[in-house]
């Protein structure tokens, strides 16, 4: 009986030592976002997958307080790769930008109105950031034509963020009328 309510009892330090783990890092979170001036839906999202991480750290941690064996552990976690891995496949790339759009919220090497110029060879983009989102951010250039590129594109390829007012046009672009 007291094993019963002992179990209880971390189970309840665990649910509220997760809780807090997870405020505390959406603090973190929320403060460097206001202090590089992120818009609110940039911060509310990378809050979402902070959730998401410490709701699934402390549901295992729960399992294995009250049993869940590693082989029990590695069937059930076998059987769900197996399931997400038939449905993630074709969607790996969207995980892969989730990913990039975290690691460009905290690295913060662009923001919303940054002008940059994106290098890949025939298709250089140069323009302003108009949004930043999970999964891709909205360029537009000079001439209001609107660039949709998948964030790790901008871990992949070489970015140039351009100093002063005017966009420098891209010349291979350009039509020569």
């Amino acid at each position: 009986m007291e094993s019963i309510a002992m179990k209880w009892l971390l189970t309840a330090i665990i649910v509220v030592l997760g809780w807090a783990l997870s405020a505390l890092l959406r603090g973190v979170t929320k403060r460097l976002g206001r202090r590089r001036e992120f818009s609110k839906a940039r911060i509310f999202q990378t809050s979402v997958v902070i959730n998401a991480a410490c709701l699934v750290i402390s549901l295992i941690a729960v399992g294995v307080l009250w049993g869940l064996k590693g082989d029990g552990l590695m069937v059930f976690a076998t059987s769900l790769m197996a399931l997400l891995g038939v449905a993630l496949f074709a969607s790996w790339s969207m995980l892969s930008n989730a990913t990039a759009a975290i690691i460009l919220f905290f690295s913060a090497p662009y923001r919303v109105g940054d002008r940059i110029r994106l290098l890949d060879g025939d298709n250089t983009v140069t323009g302003q950031i108009r949004h930043m989102g999970l999964i891709f951010i909205t360029i537009q250039d000079e001439l209001d034509h609107r660039y949709t590129l998948p964030n790790n594109l901008l871990l992949q390829k070489t970015v140039i963020r351009l100093k002063n007012d005017t966009l420098p046009r891209d010349q291979k672009h350009v039509r020569a009328d």
